[in-house]
């Protein structure tokens, strides 16, 4: 219960950290394009070292995604894998049957 509880102030704090190390890669990517201010060409290699590091932050952001899907309680798992039209069906025969 207290895992439950917690979930949103961990999903807070992922968050946070990860804009946190997004912004700051995004800093490394733009000062290794012009270093001290001084617009340089852009070359290939800048390029590239630059795309790597947004995509190992993206590819860290997904992992932790994927560990905070895994992590959600086990009834929550159980309404996603229903068939797409159950509680669709439900709710509308609820609704007919209600008037």
């Amino acid at each position: 219960m207290l895992d439950l509880w917690l979930t949103p102030w961990r999903a807070s704090l992922s968050l946070t950290a990860a804009t946190l190390e997004t912004l700051i890669a995004a800093q490394k990517s733009m000062s290794m394009m012009a270093p001290m201010g001084v617009a340089a060409p852009m070359t290939e290699d800048k390029l590239r070292d630059a795309f790597q590091i947004a995509a190992d932050v993206n590819l860290r952001r997904w992992e932790d995604t994927a560990g905070a899907l895994q992590n959600l309680p086990n009834w929550l798992h159980d309404m996603h894998a229903m068939p797409g039209n159950l509680v669709t069906d439900w709710f509308d025969s609820a609704r007919r049957n209600g008037r």
